[in-house]
């Protein structure tokens, strides 16, 4: 231990604190270890005020202070306990607390709390107990989040512009409203619900409301006409734009059929020579090869599967030992392996029959309609896929579109057929 006679040093290290007296200050292994005692005479009772000088009794108290010359500080504090002299307090005894230095029921020193709050609003949680054992501070993020949240809230200035939209505090099941300030994009509030009563009556504490963004839904803007008559309602942009997108895609599909022909109405003259029609073939796509991963993985399950049934397993045993469904392995057990095969092959997310569309619409347009030649066709020309998919394309064809028809939220309007230009009935 080294005692310190002169405390000028530290008036340096704790300028706010008064009435400590330093006791001896050591370096144990690596933190700095400081005895002190306080000698302030009397205390106020936190609970009457009345203030108190006879002691009751003493004991150590150990706090973690900021860091110091890049090690630790750990404090040994002798605080005492004081009788309350008030017949008619609750309280009976007291412990002294040293303003700007400690507090009740906290291992910190007031200069590290606020320490670890600026370290938890910089960067979080985690990051912030990665960050903190850099400089050094021993802390969690438990801790830095229960930091955050003892911080009062800060108090909210004029708004002039108020963004209004529902969050989830649970997803599915309860809602809430968040109210910002567009202007600094800031959250205000965060309202229990989202019902119009709960908005209407936060509204009314402000008046000085003129500009209110908001989504679409009714909740809100019926809180706002009988809250805020006199602000102006405006859609916010993300909603805007989510409802533009909606719009020109749900009328695309609409209309397909007709933007189809205009585009193949456009197309060149297409050639009718052996070569060039070999020509309207794409090239195989380089990250699907005749013979890749997922085939390989279909005949190992093909061959495993009929290996276990020859051995006497049930299709049961055979799912539970493989992690496949029964369904599974009674299709591979009941289907021949090439039929599989093609199978997983237009499972792929282009499909082998892109390629050929070119060719089989030129086909198509020049009379050729029998799916089964067709397929013939584009098989000795290296097609690996099914004809189930060869005649579902040349049905589409002869409907006079290659492309599904919509479900959903894309369907056609009621108002006009399916394919029609014809504007939609109101």
């Amino acid at each position: 231990m080294v005692f310190v006679g002169d405390e000028q040093f530290w008036d340096l290290v704790w300028p706010d604190v008064e009435g400590l007296v330093i006791d001896a200050v050591g370096v144990v292994g690596d933190p700095v270890r400081i005895d002190l005692h306080a000698r302030q005479p009397t205390v106020a009772c936190p609970s009457c005020g009345v203030t108190a000088s006879r002691a009751h009794s003493t004991y150590m108290r150990r706090l973690t202070d900021h860091p110091l010359g890049g090690r630790r500080v750990l404090l040994r504090l002798r605080v005492r306990r004081f009788f309350c002299d008030n017949g008619l307090c609750s309280r009976r005894t007291m412990a002294e607390q040293v303003p700007s230095l400690t507090a009740r029921y906290r291992r910190r020193t007031t200069a590290l709390a606020r320490m670890v709050q600026a370290i938890g609003l910089a960067v979080g949680g985690r990051a912030g107990a990665r960050l903190a054992g850099n400089l050094p501070v021993r802390t969690s993020r438990d801790v830095i989040l229960g930091g955050l949240r003892r911080l009062p809230d800060p108090a909210s200035a004029q708004v002039r512009v108020l963004g209004i939209d529902e969050f989830a505090f649970r997803k599915g099941a309860t809602y809430g409203t968040v109210l910002i300030d567009v202007e600094t994009r800031r959250p205000i509030d965060l309202l229990p619900d989202r019902t119009a009563d709960t908005v209407i009556s936060w509204l009314a504490d402000h008046p000085e409301i003129e500009v209110i963004c908001r989504d679409r839904c009714s909740v809100f803007s019926q809180a706002a006409a009988r809250a805020a008559p006199d602000a102006i309602q405006v859609a916010d942009r993300w909603h805007l734009l989510h409802s533009l997108a909606r719009a020109v895609e749900r009328t695309a599909h609409q209309h397909r059929v007709c933007l189809r022909k205009e585009a193949e109405t456009d197309q060149p003259q297409e050639p009718s020579d052996p070569a060039s029609l070999a020509a309207l073939i794409g090239p195989p796509d380089p990250s699907d090869p005749p013979d890749g991963q997922l085939l390989a993985r279909v005949r190992q399950w093909h061959s495993d599967i009929h290996q276990l049934r020859e051995r006497g397993w049930t299709i049961s045993r055979i799912a539970d030992r493989l992690g496949r469904d029964r369904k599974t392995v009674r299709h591979y057990l009941t289907t021949d392996l090439d039929q599989i095969l093609a199978s997983a092959r237009e499972r792929r997310p282009n499909g082998h029959i892109n390629r050929f569309k070119p060719y089989l619409q030129h086909r198509f347009r020049g009379g050729a309609t029998n799916a089964a030649a067709l397929f013939r066709e584009i098989r000795e020309r290296g097609y690996r896929g099914s004809r189930v998919v060869v005649t579902k394309y040349i049905a589409t064809l002869r409907a006079g579109t290659a492309a599904p028809e919509p479900h959903g939220r894309f369907r056609a309007h009621a108002g006009s057929p399916p394919g029609s230009c014809a504007a939609p009935t109101p």
